[in-house]
């Protein structure tokens, strides 16, 4: 038997929310920002009015009230609007100007809601309507809650609109990518406002369109499944992109971090990261534990055997990147200290090698990406190879 279109179309809105919820409860528990908990909260609040707005075959299931779902749905809609619009803010916006927006933005939501309750009173709940739809647009208190409800979630999505704008000035990147597709996602809220409102409008001077609001190809399914898939993949890109981009780093440090440590063991943690969510180490954790240990090294008992002159003569000028012949050359000078360090006296030199970004950063993702490119270079180089190859003769020749 088929599966209904608008059961897939369902399944994957749903589905798509409930990944990115559950990611951004994993973000938040690591990074407790207010930008991060409003996204927690726009997300959960969609996630539940997905669920309560699903077509359970049975239209008085809550309460024998047909049309208590449909207004505790736009009570979770306005809700999430309302917390992606402070989401919205805090990645736009200087800290110091955020709370008066909040408050701006507070006020306008608590007059929506009391006007959208108020309304429901009046109109969907004594009227016994199966649904607060277009089609029933004949009571004047409905058209009035829909207008309410379409006005809020109007002003929302041009905020994310507004905000994805910007996407433009910014470089090629997954925030340009996120921000784009969040621009597109409000673009089909807009769209999805507009049509509600001119469907009604429509329906209430008897001028009905050819086209079906609702149903598995209605324009309303179309215009909140694609709206909604693209606002996830907006606010998921730019966070799980660079996630992924760091496990890579992560997996690219193991041959260096792998001898360095070997080189001093008792700087290796003995205690395992911490277990976060589905009782797994986060990968930030896991990054920065081996960031760390390879640092130590290199500034603790490695240091006295970094040699500044290996380092400049390992530099090759003509090399077709600038970036990659120093991370070659900061590989070739890690190899020969751990070589000395074997076999030879300490250099002692006065200005240490400075095995960091040319750009001084306190971000560790830029310091994972330097470091998995001088790591690379490590596992990669010939020239390593044959250096690091005097070690292993050196040891397999003890009369040497």
């Amino acid at each position: 038997m088929p599966i209904p279109v608008a059961q897939v179309q369902q399944l994957l809105t749903w589905l798509a929310v409930t990944g990115a919820l559950l990611y951004w409860i994993r973000s938040w528990r690591r990074s407790r920002t207010p930008g991060l908990l409003a996204m927690v909260k726009a997300l959960a609040a969609l996630d539940l009015a997905l669920i309560l707005g699903t077509d359970y075959g049975v239209h008085d299931w809550l309460f024998g009230i047909a049309t208590l779902p449909n207004y505790i749905v736009h009570v979770l809609t306005l809700c999430s609007a309302y917390w992606l619009q402070l989401f919205v803010l805090y990645l736009a916006h200087p800290a110091d100007t955020i709370p008066a927006k909040v408050r701006a933005r507070t006020r306008v939501l608590i007059v929506a809601q009391l006007a959208l309750g108020v309304l429901y009173l009046l109109g969907p709940l004594p009227g016994k309507l199966p649904a607060i739809t277009a089609e029933a647009g004949s009571h004047t208190f409905v058209v009035a809650y829909l207008a309410v409800f379409e006005l809020y979630l109007g002003l929302a999505m041009f905020d994310v609109v507004y905000v994805g704008r910007h996407a433009k000035d910014l470089p090629p990147g997954y925030l340009r990518t996120g921000l784009r597709l969040l621009r597109w996602g409000g673009i089909c809220g807009l769209a999805f406002v507009a049509h509600k409102a001119l469907y009604s409008l429509a329906v209430r001077f008897d001028l009905n369109p050819p086209w079906a609001e609702l149903g598995n190809v209605g324009a309303i399914r179309v215009l909140t499944t694609a709206g909604i898939l693209l606002l996830m993949a907006g606010v998921t890109v730019p966070a799980v992109a660079p996630r992924r981009q760091l496990r890579r780093h992560y997996h690219a440090l193991e041959p260096l971090w792998h001898d360095l440590t070997a080189f001093a063991p008792e700087l290796r943690y003995t205690a395992a990261p911490p277990r976060r969510l589905f009782g797994r180490p986060d990968i930030t954790d896991l990054v920065r534990t081996r960031l760390t240990e390879i640092n130590d090294v290199l500034v603790g008992p490695l240091q006295p055997f970094l040699d500044p002159a290996v380092f400049a003569a390992a530099l090759q000028p003509a090399a077709a990147s600038p970036d990659a012949s120093r991370a070659h050359a900061q590989a070739v000078t890690i190899a020969t200290a751990l070589v000395t360090a074997e076999h030879g006296a300490p250099v002692h030199a006065e200005d240490p090698v400075a095995f960091t970004p040319d750009k001084a950063t306190d971000d560790y993702r830029e310091e994972a990406a330097w470091l998995a490119a001088v790591a690379t270079a490590y596992s990669t180089s010939t020239t390593v190879a044959a250096i690091l190859k005097e070690t292993s003769s050196h040891a397999a020749d003890p009369v040497h």
